[in-house]
């Protein structure tokens, strides 16, 4: 689709200041598409257009290959998480489907009726 314009969705996204719990309130059913990427693409570009802010993307693929392609990948990892403290992973083999019930499950999580919490509770770890 051409007419997409992911720049444009993740500063809407970033503008609401409420995150992903945010969209789980607003009943979002599925997974926006700002979080997929269908292909391999690493940009030099970030959107705010300043590189050094660019989110790591770390690429699974050959992760169980051999042990040398296995090595890069830990690295790249353990980069990220003393850097970043987060990172996105592609070619990770997790299927959109699976994906969209860990989210049914945060939802159920974060109304705390599955768990008998009060909403008092709740509210505190906000």
């Amino acid at each position: 689709m051409s007419d997409y314009d992911r720049k444009s969705e993740i500063q809407e996204f970033d503008d609401t200041k409420t995150g992903v719990k945010g969209l789980l309130e607003k009943g979002v059913s599925k997974i926006p598409r700002i979080f997929f990427h269908d292909q391999y693409i690493i940009e030099k570009k970030s959107v705010s257009g300043i590189p050094e802010y660019t989110i790591p993307v770390i690429d699974f693929e050959g992760l169980n290959k051999d042990a040398a392609k296995r090595k890069e990948i830990v690295d790249k990892v353990k980069d990220a998480c003393e850097s970043w403290g987060f990172f996105q992973i592609i070619n990770h083999g997790i299927q959109v489907s699976i994906m969209e019930k860990v989210i049914e499950g945060i939802r159920e999580f974060l109304s705390a009726t599955k768990f008998g919490c009060p909403p008092a509770l709740y509210n505190s770890f906000s």
